[in-house]
């Protein structure tokens, strides 16, 4: 029996959608599994990278883009952009991500900088490292009701299982900004600039 061309159309387009949501629920796994093989430090390091370069992106894909392949904004160490803290302020204060999601990253890049600064005594039950996820557990969990945290295979156990669980439910998000951002246009030459 032959459907209707947009019976058909709904179709496909559920499957697809199914299908994408499926391979994000796979993404986020892979990505907790991946980092319970790392030390504390390296998955800390790692997770915050990825999100350093998510943010990068998310600004790349909003801004007006530039024709030079150095973007000065980002691309050297002294500049505006370069850095977690600013890329975090910046995506807030474009309306990129919102107040609480820039908070809960200024979170993450304090525990990676306790990582970093505290070579020796540093680990996720550490006193002020424990206590920045739990806040993150309040933000995220907590306010989102999620009762049913999938617990496989121990994942989420202990302070850094819920730290994984967290950053990837972090990094799946900026993933999904980044999908449904508007590109800023140039704008038109000014009017003194009108004739050349």
């Amino acid at each position: 029996m032959m459907l209707p061309v947009h019976v058909e159309e709904q179709k496909n387009n559920s499957k697809a959608k199914s299908k994408k949501s499926k391979d994000s629920n796979w993404e986020l796994h892979f990505l907790i599994e991946q980092f319970q093989k790392e030390s504390d430090r390296a998955a800390v390091i790692l997770i915050t990278s990825i999100l350093d370069e998510l943010l990068l992106k998310l600004l790349k894909c909003f801004l007006v883009p530039i024709s030079s392949s150095e973007d000065n904004l980002f691309d050297n160490a002294n500049s505006p952009l370069s850095n977690f803290s600013s890329k975090i302020d910046i995506s807030f204060r474009l309306g990129l991500i919102s107040n609480k999601f820039s908070r809960d990253l200024h979170l993450i890049r304090k525990i990676r900088n306790s990582f970093a600064h505290d070579i020796f005594n540093c680990n996720f039950e550490n006193g002020a490292v424990k206590s920045r996820i739990d806040e993150l557990e309040k933000s995220i969990i907590h306010s989102q009701k999620i009762d049913n945290i999938p617990r496989q295979d121990d994942l989420l156990k202990g302070s850094r299982g819920m730290f994984l669980y967290l950053a990837g439910f972090m990094i799946w998000q900026i993933k999904k900004n980044i999908n449904n951002i508007n590109e800023l246009s140039s704008c038109l030459p000014e009017s003194l600039y009108i004739g050349e």
